[in-house]
């Protein structure tokens, strides 16, 4: 779409703007996830001197809680450091979007048309949502658009600098989150048929790898000097891979999945029908690798019933610079502006927005609460049964295996048996937590109900006194 200084394009920053304060009441009021608790407990770990994999479980990988330990040793041990946490996310969400940005205009975007990408991408809940929160998934997200970034310069320029930066940033995204190594698996197409067509050096691949290799090899002497490869390997993708399961031949999507599709299923439909178009009339169009980039590891996730907001979010940013690529040009050929255009933007952007309006209004002021409760009446050295991640940020576990128990005992059990001897109802008698989370009726069914007493908050319940 050319260039039209008349058009009323300043409707579309108006829109963003207003995403963007929805976004920022999000971040400091919308309810905690309990995986959120579970990435702040882990950074106190980190900071208390534990070595992730081998001191206590975790299957993601170990850099986000390193990157926040020294922020929370500036906060403290209060419930107030989840807001300042929260805080620092909004920034990386801010800085998606000046990356999402950046990547439209590698593809060829006008600096309006790659605005409209900005409104689109903050218009998604299913990236929203997930991007306020405190979890590996952002700054993986981050790094992988920024990543794109120099991959479609690459492209473009035949540079080896760009090469390396796709690389190097690569990198750092997986080493975020293992997820991210979807990205240069997806490269490898992009980057074939352009080395084909003699666009680029096929050197390019290997200075790309090079970069991705070099930059992962400190965290691999990490791993061999702490002594925690073998739980890494076992834990992050062992664990992960058995969790998973194979492909089915029909993907069940649950209440939850359908909903979040719903509130964006304009957005969903223009994917769709940009990729349609990049693939039957228009391969070469601006939007055709972004669609790739984001479409494809959409399928992957669908094809292994991974299908939810948190693994699709980095995806998102892809598909709002595809859909304003393609739609900017849709919209230019039939002359939609002014009030047109204005219109247009509401049907993408009502539904969602008016969904994460509500949001705001189903506080974490009660969680805060709960996890300043347990804070204020516990020593530092009280053990805590927080197998739901419900309230316990700052002290010790009653087990290594303090969340999904079920499936990790099952898998370390059947892999090497050092957890054969886990049982709740002995732990709980002889290690006595401070505080338990009650959900399912541990207390009762080990009969150890008389030993606590209930607090003013809801399946929380206190040690009593002997």
């Amino acid at each position: 779409m050319t260039e039209d200084r008349s058009a009323p394009w300043p409707v579309v920053k108006l829109f963003a703007s207003g995403l963007l304060a929805l976004t920022c009441a999000l971040s400091l009021f919308r309810f905690l996830d309990s995986d959120e608790v579970e990435h702040v407990h882990s950074t106190w770990h980190v900071l208390q001197g534990a070595v992730p994999y081998v001191d206590f479980f975790q299957h993601h990988h170990s850099l986000l809680w390193y990157v926040l330990a020294p922020l929370l040793a500036l906060t403290g041990e209060s419930a107030r450091a989840v807001i300042v946490f929260r805080i620092v996310f909004f920034l990386l969400t801010l800085a998606i979007a000046w990356a999402t940005y950046r990547l439209a205009r590698e593809c060829r975007a006008s600096s309006r048309e790659a605005w409209l990408s900005v409104c689109l991408l903050l218009s998604m809940t299913s990236f929203v949502y997930v991007a306020i929160e405190i979890r590996p998934d952002v700054p993986q997200a981050l790094f992988g658009v920024v990543s794109a970034v120099y991959f479609v310069r690459m492209l473009r320029l035949g540079r080896g600098r760009d090469a390396l930066l796709s690389g190097l940033f690569a990198a750092v995204a997986f080493l975020f989150l293992q997820k991210a190594v979807l990205l240069p698996a997806l490269y490898v197409v992009p980057f074939a048929l352009s080395a084909l067509r003699r666009h680029v050096p096929w050197r390019l691949g290997l200075a790309f790898a090079g970069a991705f290799a070099a930059a992962c090899a400190p965290f691999a002497v990490y791993l061999a000097a702490t002594g925690s490869f073998d739980d890494y390997l076992l834990a992050n993708w062992l664990l992960n891979a058995s969790i998973a399961g194979r492909p089915r031949q029909v993907t069940d999507l649950g209440p939850f999945v359908l909903r979040d599709f719903a509130r964006n299923a304009v957005f969903w439909v223009l994917s769709l029908a940009a990729a349609a178009s990049a693939v039957r009339r228009r391969p070469g169009a601006g939007y055709a690798l972004p669609a790739w980039l984001g479409l494809a590891p959409i399928a992957v996730f669908f094809a292994f019933d991974r299908l939810v907001d948190r693994y699709i979010a980095a995806a998102v940013p892809f598909l709002a610079v595809a859909i304003a690529l393609w739609l900017s040009e849709t919209l230019g050929r039939r002359q939609v502006r002014g009030p047109r255009l204005a219109a247009a933007l509401l049907i993408i952007c009502l539904v969602p927005a008016v969904s994460m309006a509500r949001a705001v209004f189903r506080p974490n002021s009660i969680q805060l609460a709960k996890i300043q409760y347990v804070l204020d009446r516990s020593r530092p050295d009280d053990r805590m049964f927080d197998e739901w991640r419900d309230f316990n940020l700052f002290r010790p576990d009653m087990h290594y295996a303090w969340f999904m128990t079920r499936p990790a005992l099952r898998f370390y059990n059947r892999a090497d048996g050092r957890f054969a001897d886990y049982d709740v109802c002995r732990l709980l008698a002889t290690v006595k937590p401070r505080f338990a989370s009650d959900r399912v009726g541990h207390l009762a069914r080990c009969g150890l109900e008389e030993r606590y007493r209930p607090t003013p908050f809801d399946r929380l319940v206190e040690l009593a006194p002997e």
